[in-house]
C-alpha cells in the first residue's frame, strides 16, 4: 500500500496585532522617546470614507485633540493625503501641523507647474475625460497636479471599461505618468512624484535622532511609508489582514482612542 504524501506546508503570513493589544510595549517605546514624529492619512484613518471627498467633514473631538497634539513641545504632526494641501488646510483648520498633500508632493512650496510633464498629464486628464464622460458613477476629480479616476458606486462592468480605457490612454505615456492604485480610485500622478514612503523619510532626516516614527494609515498607499519605518510604530487602519504595518486598528473612532492615549503617554 502506497503511503500518503504530505503535503508541504505553506507558511501563513502573520496577522497583525491589535494595537491596544501591545499597548505597554508601545507605552514603552513612547516613554523612552526623545521626540515623536507622528504621521496620520485623512480619509479613512482621521474621518470614515465617504462616497463623494466634498462630503467628510473633521468632528470637533478630533480637531480639539489635534490642537492639543500639535502644541506639544516633543511631538511633531504631519497629517499626508491624496488630498490637495489646500483641501486639507479647509477641512482640518489645526495650526502647528504640517500639510502634505498628494501624497507627499504638495509641502507648501511652489511647484513648476509649467513644466512639460504637467501638460501631459492636462491633456491625459482631459482626454479621459471626454472618453469615460458616458460612464455612469465614473468620474475625474482634478488636483492640478494629479487627477484621480473616481469610480465609488460603479458596477463591475463600468470599473472594468473604465479601466481599459485609462490603461489605452495612459500606456503611450507611461514613461512621464504612473498609476497609484488606491480605495475606489485611480490616482494617476508624474512618475516622479515621490509618494508618501518618500516623504516621511525625507522629513525625518530633518528630525533629531532618537524621533520615534508613529505613522497611521489604512490604504495601499500608506504601504511604502510602512516600508520605510522597520524600526517604527506602524498602523494600517481597516479589516485588511496583510499589511507591512506591525499594528492594526479597526476604525477611525479607534485612531482617536489611540491618539488620546498617545496624549497621556508622551514626555
Amino acid at each position: 500500500m502506497k503511503a500518503r504524501r504530505r503535503r508541504p506546508r505553506v507558511a501563513s503570513r502573520p496577522r497583525r496585532r491589535h494595537l491596544f493589544d501591545c499597548w505597554p510595549q508601545v507605552r514603552k517605546r513612547l516613554r523612552a522617546a526623545k521626540r515623536v514624529a507622528l504621521f496620520l492619512d485623512f480619509d479613512g484613518t482621521l474621518v470614515p470614507m465617504r462616497s463623494r471627498p466634498e462630503g467628510v467633514r473633521l468632528d470637533s473631538t478630533t480637531r480639539r485633540l489635534l490642537q492639543r497634539l500639535a502644541r506639544h513641545p516633543h511631538l511633531t504632526v504631519v497629517v499626508i493625503s491624496g488630498r490637495q494641501r489646500r483641501d486639507l488646510l479647509q477641512r482640518i483648520r489645526v495650526e502647528g501641523l504640517q500639510y502634505l498633500g498628494l501624497y507627499g508632493l504638495e509641502r507648501g512650496g511652489r511647484v513648476p507647474t509649467a513644466d512639460p510633464a504637467y501638460m501631459v498629464l492636462r491633456r491625459a486628464r482631459r482626454s479621459l475625460a471626454v472618453r469615460m464622460a458616458s460612464l455612469p458613477d465614473i468620474w475625474i476629480e482634478d488636483k492640478r497636479l494629479s487627477f484621480a479616476v473616481q469610480y465609488r458606486g460603479a458596477a463591475g462592468a463600468t470599473r472594468q471599461q473604465a479601466r481599459c480605457i485609462l490603461r489605452e490612454t495612459l500606456k503611450p505615456l507611461e514613461s512621464v505618468l504612473r498609476v497609484q492604485p488606491s480605495k475606489k480610485v485611480w490616482e494617476v500622478l508624474l512618475r516622479e512624484a515621490p509618494g508618501k514612503g518618500a516623504a516621511v523619510a525625507d522629513i525625518l532626516k530633518g528630525l533629531p535622532p532618537g524621533t520615534l516614527p508613529i505613522y497611521v494609515g489604512d490604504d495601499t498607499t500608506d504601504e511604502s511609508a510602512f516600508a520605510v519605518l522597520p524600526k517604527g510604530v506602524t498602523v494600517r487602519v481597516g479589516t485588511l489582514l496583510h499589511s507591512k504595518a506591525h499594528y492594526r486598528l479597526r476604525s477611525p473612532t479607534e485612531v482617536l482612542n489611540f491618539l488620546e492615549r498617545l496624549e497621556g503617554n508622551i514626555l
